[in-house]
């Protein structure tokens, strides 16, 4: 009986030992199948990762092609090289009973791809089964850019604001040689992200550099009233465009660099607006960034208007871009090799504000506008009592400034002419990204 008793007593340690193991097993399972259904981390596929967002979602397919044209099924995800073709890629819903071949696209699903992962969002569906194009990576360079424009070989009206897209013209470019490119008006093709800021391009110099203008930390769309595209970081008091104590009281002080009795000096004594805005560049503007900005070429244009005598002090005169601009209209990319700076950061000229659509009258449509006032580089007047430089006003009329003005700064680099652009359009939406 005894011997009885230990075999039923065994005999429920094993029945107990093994619902125990069950237990743990149904445990695992039950853990895993819930980790299943919240799955939400990436899941590499042997090289790249896929973030899948359904439990049950699948790629079916990964595709490359180095033409853009054939394409070759692969079982990696490519790490580097490639960018997804948006307009191929491609998730569907499969019907049941149907399969997927003729199942409608979902067109809540947005598929992304950086670094070598892909995420799909919007995903809300089981049996959500999703097909990858890649294309071969290629570089768009200034010159591509240049190829997509077809500017026009005219000279616009610029004694008319231009509230419309004009599209790019095409000029001799007096310091750079050769023919520049510019956007004039109420374009949306000129977007740039560089250094983790927005940019509008001016213009393409005549070396094939791209004349970038700050437009702030995000892009913004033609007529928007912002600060943010003007540099802050200096109070208002700190932005007069001579001294950093507002003096105002010598025609000398229009200049970028000045020596008091000068008319022109590229040495001297640094302006305010210039020493202001080189802190901004060298603060933001840092490592694989500064070195793909090129020594730029900036006109400072002292001239005096014909048929007036430059003096430091006494007498009232205008400065030749007075008459070039308020009186002829006849902006240039010219300047006298006195007022030419070579720099990694400037300020606009008022002559490149008239080519872009600005002039003496307000223009709120033109690319420029930003509804701010903001210092041009050129130099406009002398009234006997306070030098003034052109400035942009809040309303896009291209004006004059006392040189103790208040007024903001908008940065403007030159990007070199070797830069390349990993993907975009120049849209708002779709920037050009320097690779």
């Amino acid at each position: 009986m005894q011997f009885e008793r230990l075999k039923k007593s065994y005999r429920k340690q094993i029945i107990i030992g093994g619902l125990i193991l069950v237990c743990v097993a149904s445990a695992i399972t039950i853990t895993t199948t819930r980790a299943k259904y919240k799955l939400t981390e990436n899941i590499p596929l042997v090289r790249g990762t896929i973030n899948y967002k359904m439990p049950d979602m699948r790629v079916l397919a990964i595709n490359i092609s180095e033409d853009g044209t054939n394409y070759n099924i692969v079982d990696e995800i490519p790490t580097s090289g490639y960018e997804l073709n948006s307009e191929k890629s491609v998730c569907k819903v499969a019907i049941e009973n149907s399969g997927i071949e003729n199942a409608p696209k979902d067109n809540n699903i947005t598929i992304e791809y950086k670094e070598g992962k892909i995420n799909f969002l919007g995903v809300t569906k089981h049996r959500t089964r999703c097909y990858l194009y890649f294309d071969k990576y290629v570089p768009i360079t200034i010159s591509d850019i240049i190829a997509t424009l077809n500017p026009k070989d005219t000279t616009p009206n610029f004694s008319q604001i231009a509230t419309t897209d004009e599209g790019v013209y095409k000029v001799e470019d007096g310091m750079y040689g050769g023919y520049s490119y510019y956007w004039r008006g109420a374009v949306t093709n000129n977007y740039v992200k560089f250094g983790n800021f927005c940019w509008r391009i001016i213009r393409i110099n005549g070396d094939r550099s791209m004349r970038l203008i700050y437009d702030g930390t995000t892009c913004h769309v033609n007529g928007t009233n912002t600060a943010e595209s003007v540099i802050v970081g200096a109070t208002s008091a700190e932005k007069y465009y001579s001294t950093s104590d507002g003096k105002y009281d010598n025609s000398s002080y229009v200049g970028w660099t000045y020596s008091l009795g000068s008319q022109r000096t590229t040495g001297g004594t640094s302006s305010n607006a210039k020493t202001l805005t080189e802190k901004w560049y060298n603060a933001n503007i840092t490592g694989t960034n500064a070195s793909e900005v090129a020594d730029g070429k900036f006109c400072n244009d002292r001239n005096v208007q014909s048929g007036s005598k430059w003096a430091a002090t006494g007498n009232s005169f205008y400065y030749a871009g007075y008459e070039r601009l308020y009186t002829d209209y006849v902006p240039t990319l010219s300047c006298s090799n006195g007022d030419i700076y070579s720099l990694k950061v400037g300020l606009i000229t008022a002559d490149e504000v008239e080519f872009a659509g600005g002039k003496n009258e307000n223009n709120t449509s033109y690319y420029l506008y930003n509804g701010q006032y903001y210092w041009t580089m050129s130099p406009g007047w002398w009234n006997s009592s306070h030098a003034g430089v052109f400035v942009t006003r809040n309303d896009g009329y291209l004006a004059f400034g006392s040189v103790n003005a208040t007024n903001g700064l908008r940065p403007v680099i030159n990007l070199r002419s070797d830069v390349t652009f990993a993907s975009g359009n120049g849209t708002q939406s779709n920037p050009y990204v320097v690779a």
